[in-house]
């Protein structure tokens, strides 16, 4: 009776560590995720900063239209050709 019962107690230990054992799996699969969602993140963070730098380029250029355009302006109007 008592070996039935140590049979038991090793089948219930092994339940435990079978149960830990997914459990330890389950955790390991959360922090792939985790790592993958912070790559896509970072991902992310990469083409923001692209956007804002094409976006700092086309200010830029913007500027320089408008100061090539204000030089043009002021040349005509000192000809006479344009009257403001």
């Amino acid at each position: 009776m008592q070996v039935d019962a140590t049979k038991m107690q090793v089948d219930a230990t092994k339940v435990r560590v079978n149960a830990t054992k997914v459990r330890v799996d389950a955790t390991k699969m959360q922090v792939n995720a985790t790592k993958i969602q912070v790559n896509a993140t970072k991902i992310q963070v990469d083409a923001t900063k692209i956007q804002v730098d094409a976006t700092k380029m086309q200010v830029d250029a913007g500027q320089e239209t408008c100061v090539y355009t204000v030089a043009l302006l002021r040349r005509e109007l000192g000809r006479g050709i344009i009257y403001a």
